[in-house]
């Protein structure tokens, strides 16, 4: 079993990390030929999937292992965190999976050069980070699918993640006012309009945003009987969600270049964070699932 590889965007990846960290302790990466994938599952709470192709985080990609290429392991989220914030300066970072000589535990090695001057001369720095991993075998990841939800009622283009973040976090200090803290009301309709509530019985708020707009559907066959074109366009799909947990996955407003929201009315909503513009033909995505919470 190897990988190793050049770390190609640093900044993009130390993002990554960042918002994968605010949802989950853990994730499982998965690294193939084809593609990288980091999931967090969990039977409650937000899951997130993310899809990458490689260009996206790395160059000089190398992998192999018995399990057709495919290498899963458990990753400490903050810690590799930590280990990508210290390449911030780096002019190089080669990443790989190798095993800890003192023990033979398996870690990810980042190794960082880093240009430095000492008494006027110049030279490179090399800075090793060890972030321990946990291999798994392909039966233990096998039964672990993306959550499958009903059509969406509504999908709409979000604005600027980093906006509704603001007004969520002072929805969520009012919120210590209300009968059912940190409850936010998210909904849209196919009339190009989102909107964030924060209701109760002492104290009712809410931020509308409109002229957006829902996207097409690419299914030309199934657009007429899609949920989304036979309703009213004015009828607003909703869901229920923590505050907490939805200004968690608003923290992946940095990376985000186009956000499309997917309500399905009463049970999920479905956050697709593409990393890319629309003209791109890069596919990398980051999916968040929120089930609704039950009034």
């Amino acid at each position: 079993m190897r990988f190793k590889t050049s770390v190609r965007n640093i900044n993009t990846f130390t993002k990554l990390t960042q918002s994968l960290s605010s949802i989950g302790k853990v994730a499982w990466l998965r690294l193939s030929e084809d593609d990288i994938r980091f999931v967090i599952h969990a039977a409650e709470g937000t899951q997130v999937w993310a899809n990458l192709t490689i260009p996206t985080l790395f160059d000089d990609y190398r992998i192999s292992s018995a399990n057709n290429n495919i290498i899963n392991l458990e990753v400490p989220l903050s810690q590799l965190h930590r280990a990508l914030r210290s390449c911030a300066s780096a002019s190089d970072a080669v990443l790989r999976l190798t095993k800890r000589a003192s023990d033979g535990v398996p870690i990810l090695c980042l190794t960082i050069t880093t240009a430095s001057t000492t008494n006027f001369l110049v030279g490179n720095t090399l800075v090793t980070q060890e972030i321990p991993v946990r291999v798994l075998s392909a039966t233990s990841v096998e039964n672990i699918v993306e959550p499958r939800a009903p059509e969406a009622d509504v999908h709409i283009y979000l604005p600027a993640l980093p906006s509704i973040r603001g007004i969520a976090d002072r929805f969520n200090k009012l919120s210590s006012f209300s009968s059912e803290p940190h409850r936010l009301v998210l909904a849209a309709n196919m009339n190009a309009e989102f909107k964030m509530a924060l209701r109760g019985a002492d104290v009712s708020v809410e931020s509308k945003w409109r002229d957006l707009q829902n996207p097409v559907l690419a299914d030309v066959e199934g657009r007429e009987s899609h949920p989304s074109t036979v309703r009213d366009r004015m009828a607003f799909a909703e869901v229920r969600v923590d505050g907490r947990e939805w200004a968690k996955v608003l923290k992946v407003g940095g990376l985000a270049k186009r956000v499309v929201a997917c309500i399905c009315d009463g049970v999920a909503i479905i956050l697709y964070v593409f990393l890319t513009e629309e003209a791109d033909s890069d596919p990398t995505v980051v999916t968040y699932y929120m089930n609704s919470i039950a009034e």
